[in-house]
């Protein structure tokens, strides 16, 4: 008998340490209240676990990265004839000192259809420049630069004190509308580029193993966004970047081939850059004779010239402020080389306004090339406008529209006050001194 009464006065011991145990943890996390989980640290732990789950390595060190980047940019698909050539392929060895690929260029189409389709292997983030990009490479071996969507297609940049020129976010929607302009005004100079909507999860977050995409990973509301890895002026939280129900629209412009390790660019300073208006040397009447002829001979003397003045009247077009260069290419002879259009993702920010400004090369230097002048009288006329071909040539794209309706009238526009500034050259030099057949061996005043 006194050991049931034992047993049982320990029984109910147990019991009741067993409650003020309990007691102590209900506690502890009233007193000490568990930190909620913040998304920006728990979803990109998320995505790194299922990329780990895949097989992929993980860089440890930005010196790694460096290494990845590296053999991605030098490890630039090289042309083979032992099998039929891809379309990236046919485009690298179409590359002449006149133009990236031919007027014909019958491998066009598949190439564009191959950038907007073609599966991914890697993801990387492509440091030049001062906005976030991508580096992609693909499954069949090719490589493309890709943008993402920043801005809706109806948002346009005031260029005031509010909007600072230089301020302007790039527009991935810049980048493929500048391919297809460039390609009607028969130029050839910008590479291939083409629209698409990509998984950002699948596609792209589980194909990256980037320190300065995977960081930046938050939820908003019920999409994954990120902020990027760039100068904090364009990749901060009042500028994320954000799936839509988990797609993203990028652009997809084929990367150019480097050159034993090397950007495929040698870039010289462009001396109508958009920051000489601050200081008014832009306003200067010398400044083509005494700044070109003396200070750059190079850009004075051959085609380079009159290529300068093309993409000025580019620029003016499509109203960029962003050309600090303007880029040759290295895979060719650069001292004989065209003028590359690269870097276009500024433009195309503003149809209602233009800018007399940015053609102010041209109408202080008074030269261009007659053939392409000719040319841009054609686009004037009826039924060959260049606002209806730009029009009819977005359509073909596969995230069309690309533009909103305002900037084709714009083009048009645009266009008839850049020929207002030739003829008036005319008027002052006479045709004969202002269009140029081939070369411009010296600027005068």
């Amino acid at each position: 008998m006194g050991n049931s009464v034992r047993m049982t006065l320990w029984g109910y011991l147990l019991v009741g340490v067993g409650i003020l145990f309990m007691g102590f943890l209900v506690c502890l996390t009233l007193y000490f209240p568990q930190k909620e989980k913040t998304f920006p640290n728990s979803l990109p732990f998320a995505v790194r676990q299922l990329t780990y789950s895949k097989g992929n390595e993980r860089s440890l060190s930005k010196s790694s990265q460096n290494v990845f980047e590296n053999r991605l940019q030098v490890d630039t698909p090289k042309v083979t004839t032992e099998r039929p050539l891809s379309p990236w392929e046919e485009f690298h060895k179409d590359l002449t000192l006149d133009e990236l690929y031919s007027e014909r260029a019958p491998y066009m189409s598949r190439l564009l259809h191959s950038l907007a389709t073609a599966p991914i292997s890697r993801v990387h983030v492509f440091s030049p420049g001062t906005q976030f990009k991508f580096l992609i490479k693909f499954e069949n071996g090719n490589f493309a630069i890709a943008k993402p969507m920043r801005l809706k297609r109806d948002a346009y940049w005031g260029y005031n004190k509010t909007h600072l020129s230089w301020k302007d976010p790039e527009r991935h929607t810049a980048e493929i509308a500048a391919f297809h302009l460039d390609r009607i005004l028969g130029f050839r100079r910008v590479a291939p580029c083409v629209g698409r909507k990509v998984d950002l999860l699948n596609e792209f977050l589980l194909k990256s193993q980037d320190d300065g995409l995977l960081d930046t990973l938050e939820w908003r509301g019920d999409d994954i966004c990120f902020v990027g890895d760039c100068p904090a002026v364009f990749c901060n939280k009042d500028r994320i970047i954000c799936a839509e129900n988990g797609t993203l629209e990028i652009s997809v412009c084929q990367k150019l081939r480097w050159k034993n390790g090397r950007s495929p660019f040698h870039e010289e300073a462009n001396p109508w850059d958009h920051y000489v208006v601050h200081n008014g040397l832009k306003f200067m009447s010398i400044l083509c004779r005494k700044y070109l002829s003396l200070q750059m001979p190079k850009i004075s003397h051959g085609r380079f010239f009159l290529d300068v003045m093309e993409m000025t009247m580019f620029d003016y077009l499509i109203r960029n402020y962003d050309r600090h260069h303007y880029s040759l290419m290295r895979a060719i002879n650069y001292t004989l080389s065209f003028v590359v259009l690269v870097d276009n993702g500024k433009g195309f920010g503003n149809p209602f306004e233009d800018d007399r400004k940015c053609m102010a090369a041209i109408y202080q230097c008074c030269r261009f090339r007659k053939s392409t002048f000719e040319r841009m009288l054609d686009l004037t006329k009826e039924g060959n406008k260049l606002g209806d071909l730009m029009r009819k040539s977005l359509l073909e794209d596969p995230v069309a529209p690309i533009l909103t309706e305002e900037f084709f009238p714009a083009l048009d526009r645009r266009l008839a006050h850049f020929i207002q500034e030739i003829h008036k050259c005319i008027d002052i030099h006479g045709q004969d001194t202002v269009l140029v057949d081939k070369y411009v061996k010296v600027v005068e005043s």
